[in-house]
């Protein structure tokens, strides 16, 4: 069966809103075991290689690739390498400047993993840049409301989109996302009624 990849941000985990939402809506809807929500590590490189571990296992079955800030910016790495639908939501499309704010120590508030972040990070990030996006392969979902990144920047890096959610207000964590859990799982092909 078709299945949902959801890649969570920066220090988030498996267990993100986002993701317990798109899994709580898939039992409900009669399709449970649909989105896989792995927990990545911190270090770039390493976060894309479990993910397309992933990809490759579940490729032939059928895939769609969500990402949300960190998680939408490796998405949009991922869907142009292996030709995937993406939905970025309120993507961090420029995760090699704005990461750079955070070098240094740091502590994953869900997992309390403790860690460094360096700019040999940034320098992996620089290495996933997508400067060219397939715009059919894409949903972009942003809120104008995102405090942490400026939602403008997405809309010039991707310009064109196969679907377009683009809202006043809202917040980086996308309010009211559960009111597209359908929509998503209709755009993954996993529900086709």
């Amino acid at each position: 069966m078709t299945a949902l990849l959801y890649i969570h941000g920066f220090n988030s985990s498996e267990l993100s809103h986002k993701a317990t939402l798109l899994g709580d809506a898939a039992k409900r809807l009669g399709v449970p075991n649909t989105v896989i929500s792995p927990r990545l590590s911190w270090q770039p490189t390493q976060a894309i290689e479990q993910l397309e571990k992933i990809i490759e296992a579940n490729q032939q079955q059928g895939l769609t690739l969500i990402g949300s800030s960190l998680g939408g910016f490796y998405a949009a790495y991922l869907a142009e390498k292996y030709t995937l639908k993406a939905i970025l939501v309120n993507p961090a499309v420029q995760a090699p400047i704005l990461l750079k704010d955070y070098l240094g120590p740091q502590t994953n508030p869900y997992t309390n993993e403790v860690y460094e972040l360096t700019q040999a990070h940034m320098l992996e990030l620089e290495q996933l840049v997508v400067t060219e996006p397939t715009a059919d392969l894409y949903w972009l979902m942003l809120q104008e409301g995102d405090e942490v990144l400026d939602y403008q920047e997405a809309l010039k890096a991707f310009p064109q989109t196969a679907r377009l959610t683009h809202e006043k207000d809202g917040d980086h964590s996308f309010i009211g996302f559960d009111r597209f859990s359908k929509e998503i799982l209709h755009f993954a092909k996993i529900l086709t009624e």
